[in-house]
């Protein structure tokens, strides 16, 4: 058996030449139908993964940055009070802290830079053999690696200052 990764990977199936001889000979579709259920499948394909690209990004940078940027500009201020009540105090958690969370908001900023590029590269490409194509090349990995950020600062970000409900709400609170 094949191992198809991705709907570019399998849809092509259905035109080639065996599997069109199949459906025309049995009179379950014509090579016409086959075409066009192919153009459909990867169009559907395309623009729901397109969708949920340009859902990403705008949940990167209207949700996820400006809750971790404010979180750590809250973890500063506390350090920054402590120092003021007695300079003698390290704060070393809270300063190690804020890095890590400048970082990685730098880190979803650039990935979303990078995903908005492919969505906009993608938007000019006509052919949908070739959309679907650069999705499953360009645009999936890109996801995925706004992803990891993303999950990184989750874990970084306390639960009162993240915008969405944790792994753990979603799993564990059924009311």
């Amino acid at each position: 058996l094949l191992n198809l990764k991705s709907t570019p990977d399998c849809v092509p199936y259905l035109i080639a030449k065996k599997n069109v001889s199949l459906f025309t000979s049995h009179k379950i579709y014509s090579e016409t139908e086959l075409h066009a259920r192919y153009e459909i499948m990867l169009e559907n394909y395309c623009k729901t993964v397109c969708i949920e690209a340009q859902t990403m990004s705008d949940m990167a940078r209207k949700q996820i940055l400006p809750a971790v940027a404010h979180y750590a500009a809250d973890v500063a201020r506390d350090a920054a009070g402590k120092k003021a009540l007695d300079t003698g105090i390290s704060c070393g958690y809270e300063a190690k802290l804020v890095k890590k969370l400048t970082a990685v908001t730098e880190s979803i900023d650039t990935r979303a830079d990078a995903l908005d590029g492919a969505i906009a590269k993608f938007k000019t490409l006509c052919d949908v053999t070739e959309g679907a194509n650069f999705i499953r090349d360009e645009m999936l990995s890109r996801m995925t690696a706004l992803r990891v950020a993303a999950d990184e600062a989750e874990t970084l970000t306390a639960e009162s200052a993240w915008p969405f409900p944790t792994y753990g709400d979603l799993l564990f609170s059924v009311k």
